[in-house]
């Protein structure tokens, strides 16, 4: 009976010690075999939780909280993941680089052939002449040395009716100036045009420099010269229609989809008007350029000639 009774005793015990320890499992104690066997449920819920959901703002608060990790990071993984930027940086950047290179040098060259010369360059006879500093042969006019600027009245000098000098300035210290301003504004022009795809030809080039020396923000900013000129090659116009079409649109204010050119009173047919004279005036001074180097080229090369006939 005693034993019996034992027996019982003992049963009872474990019954009631089993049934403290599963409470206890259930009552948010540390117990890392449920916690590990939690985790990838709670993650993916936190990785996308449903929009205005009442089990959403739970699962961000399951994702905000620390965990413990017990395995070291992956070596292999790292490698892996820093093995792709290598690959791209190999294959691909040493391409562009090649291409960038060649292409600067490339601008760098046309650059240099239109300014060499300084205030004799195509581009002084070539914009001059389209101001009224320059004649068509080149030779300055009256206006060179100094003239009131028609449209805002500022006193202008030099072949590019530069605005900028002080009293003692001279005409060549303006050409020099203004020539190493349009230099550097050629490179904005020549590289956008490039980022376009736009190989611009000599008469294109010039009427952008010369439209950067008489409204720079209608050569350089966006939906200026090079954007209106892509798309006039666009709708199939070529040479001096193409460069027409590109100087009057360029003075529409891409923001506003307005005319912005005060001084030639805001209206397309003034500013067309203007620009066609001025495009007009930049193809007699380049011919008249090419006519003088051609006679050159031909002079310079009769002495050798006449020289083979007698020896």
């Amino acid at each position: 009976m005693k034993k019996f009774l034992l027996v019982a005793v003992s049963l009872i015990t474990m019954f009631f010690g089993s049934a403290k320890i599963a409470h206890a499992s259930q009552s948010g104690l540390l117990d890392f075999g449920d916690a590990i066997s939690a985790k990838p449920a709670s993650v993916g819920i936190a990785a996308n939780p449903p929009s205005n959901s009442p089990a959403s703002s739970s699962s961000v608060a399951q994702a905000a909280t620390p965990e413990l990790s017990f395995s070291p990071p992956s070596q292999k993984t790292a490698r892996l993941e820093n093995k792709q930027p290598e690959k791209k940086a190999a294959l691909v950047t040493p391409r562009q680089s090649s291409r960038q290179s060649f292409a600067s040098s490339a601008i760098a060259d046309s650059i240099n052939a239109i300014f060499e010369g300084g205030s004799n360059s195509i581009v002084a006879r070539t914009v001059g002449h389209a101001e009224g500093t320059r004649s068509v042969d080149g030779s300055k006019t009256r206006a060179y040395y100094g003239h009131v600027d028609p449209g805002n009245g500022v006193w202008n000098l030099g072949s590019f009716s530069y605005q900028h000098c002080d009293a003692s300035c001279t005409p060549d210290e303006a050409d020099d100036r203004q020539l190493r301003r349009l230099r550097s504004q050629s490179q904005v022009l020549a590289q956008r045009a490039d980022s376009n795809g736009i190989r611009m030809t000599l008469e294109e080039k010039l009427n952008g420099i010369d439209l950067a020396n008489q409204a720079p923000l209608a050569a350089l900013d966006q939906g200026g010269y090079v954007d209106w000129l892509r798309a006039a090659h666009q709708k199939g116009l070529t040479g001096s229609n193409a460069v027409l079409w590109a100087r009057t649109y360029s003075f529409l204010n891409p923001r506003t989809q307005t005319w912005d050119a005060p001084g030639l009173g805001n209206r397309y047919d003034s500013i067309a008007y203007d620009q066609e004279r001025r495009r007009a005036a930049i193809a007699s001074a380049l011919e008249n350029h090419n006519q003088q180097r051609s006679q050159t080229a031909r002079s310079d090369s009769m002495p050798s000639t006449v020289a083979q006939l007698k020896y």
